[in-house]
């Protein structure tokens, strides 16, 4: 085993004996100790809030190479910690998929298990989102057991779109674990599938089922970064947050409360969870896209921050610059002077790396654009997609 490999073990386990359960005690988590019968592994979750790799190596007791993706290690420090101090894997948004399986067999022929979040990005409205059907390949072609993850309570006590922790349970335990032997006789469907199965949550079904509590300040704050349609006037970018409410122009309000549910305010309530919110706008922003003119702008965004990388560090383009979508185009607006224009078909990308920030490449740029106002970069991703024929999940 390389130098380098037993100093990340021995740094992981320290954090994990000494600090660990420290963490577990503060945010109510209690997860279930599993003993692997394989030596070798990838683990694979679903992705409830950030905290999600403390629960996964506290259940298993053993050093785990996460895979992040580069977005997440931008920050000189947070990359010197996680990379550098704890040897987790980076997953390039521009490098092709055999580079993330290499660095993943590495770390397996070095006998360490690696962990993977199949959606990529935490859950920004509660239910279990797409993964790449090529993971049911990677773990063929890795050759080593799977163990599936189920993590439950994470949305509510930290939302991805919300400020700040709530107090209420969280639970995470290993659903099943998959020999090298019963894997090499499934299909990589098959794999998928069972993958699919294991780590899925709904958030709101559990919570009907087996209500819990999530107690806190201002529950609602910045839930218009996933929230962009109202279900009223049906208008877009209307909502605002404040407190445990919120509000459109229109007068549509509704409080969110401690279960994780909306409740009515000032009108009939419409949906009274955001998952159900979430599938009824997706459809009709599609719509919107796709029934607009070549030219027609469809909606600007204001007061957004870009920035590009260069050689790995990043470069301020403008801190008030304007986004805007067009059915052809998308157009940033760094300054009176300078606008940028990528049309539809040429951009290779258009991903969220977070829920304020998109980020565009195409054969020229390389750019990350962030809003400084509550926002949902998510519906430019999507727009993006439909106007290429695909859909969004």
């Amino acid at each position: 085993m390389r130098k380098r490999t037993i100093m990340n073990k021995f740094l992981m386990n320290t954090v994990r004996i000494l600090f660990f359960p420290i963490v577990l005690l503060i945010v109510n988590a209690k997860v279930k100790k599993y003993k692997p019968k394989n030596k070798n592994f990838i683990v694979i979750a679903n992705h409830s809030d950030g905290m999600d790799p403390i629960y996964i190596t506290c259940s298993l007791k053993r050093y785990i190479r996460f895979v992040a993706g580069d977005h997440v290690v931008l920050n000189p420090w947070v990359k010197f910690f996680f990379v550098t101090l704890l040897g987790w894997i980076v997953k390039g948004r521009d490098n092709p998929a055999s580079v993330l399986v290499n660095d993943m067999k590495r770390s397996a022929e070095e006998g360490v298990p690696t962990g993977l979040f199949a959606e990529g990005t935490i859950t920004p409205n509660g239910e279990t989102g797409f993964f790449s059907p090529r993971t049911g390949q990677l773990v063929k072609d890795l050759g080593v057991a799977l163990i599936t993850y189920r993590i439950k309570g994470g949305f509510f006590h930290t939302p991805r779109w919300g400020t700040g922790l709530r107090r209420g349970p969280i639970r995470g335990k290993v659903v099943r674990e998959y020999s090298v032997e019963e894997l090499q006789n499934m299909t990589v469907e098959e794999i998928n599938e069972a993958i699919k199965r294991d780590i899925y949550v709904n958030a709101f079904d559990e919570q009907r089922k087996r209500p819990k509590i999530y107690k806190g300040k201002n529950l609602a704050e910045h839930i218009e970064r996933i929230l962009y349609i109202c279900p009223h006037c049906e208008k877009v970018g209307t909502m605002h947050s404040k407190g445990n409410y919120l509000t459109c122009d229109c007068g549509y309000q509704v409080e969110f409360g401690r279960d994780g549910f909306f409740h009515p305010s000032r009108k009939e309530l419409v949906f009274d969870n955001v998952l159900d919110w979430d599938k009824w706008q997706k459809p009709l922003w599609k719509q919107m896209v796709l029934d607009a003119g070549e030219n027609d702008l469809i909606y600007e965004e204001k007061n957004q921050i870009v920035y590009t990388l260069i050689k790995r560090k990043k470069v301020v383009l403008s801190e008030d610059a304007i986004l805007r979508l067009y059915k052809n185009r998308f157009e940033i607006e760094l300054n009176s002077k300078q606008t940028i224009e990528m049309p539809v078909e040429k951009l290779k990308l258009v991903l969220n790396v977070s829920v304020e920030s998109v980020m565009f490449i195409d054969s020229e740029h390389f750019l990350y654009v962030k809003g400084t106002n509550p926002h949902a970069a998510a519906k430019y991703v999507a727009a993006w997609r439909y106007l290429i024929g695909k859909d969004y999940k």
